[in-house]
C-alpha cells in the first residue's frame, strides 16, 4: 500500500480519540447534571409536601388556610407530585421480581380521575356532617372537609353560592351541590358519581 508523502493515518486517529474523549467528558457531565437536577427536584418536592402538610393552626389567616387548601386538592389531582420523602422513596424503589414467572393477569383499570369534593361545615350539627361523611365514602370519593367557623367570608360565599343557609354544604368541582338532602337525590338518581368521577 502506498502512502502519499507527507501523509499520516495517526492525526486522523488522534482528532476521533479526541473527538470521542470530549462526548464522553459531556455525556459525564450531562449524567451528573441530571442527578444533580434530580436531587434538586426531590428536596422541592419534599419542601412543597412540608409547607403543605404543616398542621393548621388556629390563629392562620383565611387566605393561608385557603391558599394552603387549594394547593392540597392541586396535589392530589396531580397525582400528588409533592409528597414525603418516604413516599418518594417507595415510589422509585425497583419492584422485587422473583426467579419463578407468574402468569401476567389483565392490567386492573386505571383509577377514575375524580373532581375535588369539599365539605364545608360550620362546626354546629355534627349529625348531619357524619351523614354526608358516611354517604360519600360509601362511594369511595375522596373529600375534604373546611370549618368555616371562623371565616366569615368562606361562609358568605358558600352560602350565597348554594343559596342555603344550612351547613354542611358540599361543593363538587367549585358547583356548590347543597345540603344532604339534595346529596342524597343525586346519590339515588347516579348522578353524585357522574359528577364526580366524569361519564366514566
Amino acid at each position: 500500500m502506498d502512502v502519499p508523502h507527507g501523509f499520516s493515518p495517526l492525526p486522523r486517529y488522534r482528532r476521533r480519540a479526541a473527538a470521542v474523549a470530549r462526548w464522553l467528558t459531556k455525556a459525564a457531565a450531562f449524567g451528573l447534571l441530571a442527578s444533580v437536577l434530580t436531587e434538586l427536584t426531590d428536596k422541592l418536592r419534599v419542601f412543597a409536601h412540608n409547607q403543605i402538610a404543616t398542621p393548621r393552626r388556629k390563629d392562620e389567616r383565611p387566605a393561608v388556610r385557603n391558599l394552603r387548601n387549594l394547593a392540597e386538592i392541586a396535589n392530589e389531582m396531580l397525582g400528588r407530585p409533592a409528597c414525603s420523602a418516604e413516599e418518594l422513596a417507595a415510589r422509585r424503589a425497583p419492584v422485587a421480581t422473583t426467579a419463578a414467572a407468574t402468569p401476567v393477569a389483565a392490567p386492573a383499570p386505571a383509577a377514575p380521575v375524580q373532581a375535588p369534593v369539599l365539605v364545608y361545615f360550620d362546626g354546629k350539627d355534627h349529625r348531619t356532617k357524619t351523614k354526608v361523611e358516611e354517604l360519600l365514602r360509601g362511594r369511595s370519593i375522596i373529600f375534604q372537609v373546611l370549618d368555616v367557623a371562623d371565616d366569615e367570608a368562606e361562609r358568605s360565599w358558600v352560602t350565597t353560592a348554594a343559596r342555603m343557609n344550612e351547613f354542611p354544604i358540599v361543593v363538587v368541582a367549585g358547583t356548590p351541590v347543597g345540603g344532604l338532602a339534595e346529596l342524597t337525590q343525586l346519590d339515588v338518581s347516579g348522578e353524585l358519581v357522574r359528577r364526580v368521577f366524569g361519564a366514566a
